[in-house]
């Protein structure tokens, strides 16, 4: 009986969540980040703008960083393997998709993490990607204070309604508040991520989709992978927007 109690309370609320997004958009149609035209799809992009965006073509299968040859592992991760699985991206970090990211995490835009979310979704599903749990990036405290609200975490709360895996948000943590990223260079990144971050499972959990907006060397993803290795996760992978 109480297990049927549980189905029925969550059918009850699976059909209000269904009816208040079909009111929402109803009362609120989506518009153009871009142009202002009708979004398309239920986006925030019309359809122009959305195939403008420039997807990534050719990379490496581990690294996913742009290949100019027929390989399909780049030569830095033949010679030095990450300790991150694999990256997965749906486009370069340019035009658009660079317009939605630094509109989202320098100007709050926050409708722009739900575009983001489910163009990423519906590419994980049309790829059939699996993982035990999604993870976002975590800032650091003194950071999260200071912009009031984490990006990627709320990317991935989109992505997380959409392809139905379970969303972990406190287990993986960023305990070091780290110079930012972006004024370093690739082997000052690795140094400063060093020890940066901590994990505490309390479910047993394989594997794990780490959720960011934009990797750009791919320090952060591998410091992370460290971490959840250490604490006996099997497969790490990260699923991002944009790959710089």
């Amino acid at each position: 009986m109480v297990h049927q109690a549980e189905k029925l309370s969550k059918l009850i609320y699976k059909n209000m969540n269904n009816w208040s997004n079909i009111i929402h958009s109803r009362l609120y149609p989506t518009t153009c980040f871009i142009c202002d035209q009708p979004g398309y799809n239920e986006l925030d992009l019309c359809q122009q703008c959305l195939q403008d965006l420039n997807a990534a073509t050719r990379s490496c299968a581990i690294c996913d960083i742009a290949l100019t040859t027929e390989s399909s592992i780049c030569g830095r991760c033949l010679k030095n393997p990450p300790s991150f699985d694999s990256i997965t991206s749906l486009y370069q970090y340019e035009g658009i998709a660079q317009f939605l990211i630094q509109s989202l995490k320098f100007q709050a835009k926050h409708s722009c993490a739900r575009t983001m979310g489910l163009l990423m979704a519906q590419h994980i599903k049309a790829l059939n990607k699996q993982a035990d749990a999604l993870m976002p990036v975590p800032l650091h405290a003194k950071r999260l204070n200071e912009r009031g609200f984490n990006q990627s975490e709320l990317i991935a709360q989109y992505i997380q309604k959409a392809i139905g895996v379970p969303l972990i948000q406190h287990s993986l943590k960023r305990i070091v508040n780290t110079t930012s990223q972006a004024t370093l260079k690739a082997n000052e990144r690795r140094k400063n991520l060093r020890n940066a971050f901590s994990y505490t499972s309390t479910q047993n959990i394989q594997s794990v989709a780490i959720i960011d907006d934009v990797v750009t060397t791919g320090s952060t993803a591998n410091e992370i992978a460290k971490t959840l290795k250490r604490q006996g996760v099997q497969r790490v992978e990260i699923w991002a927007f944009a790959r710089a």
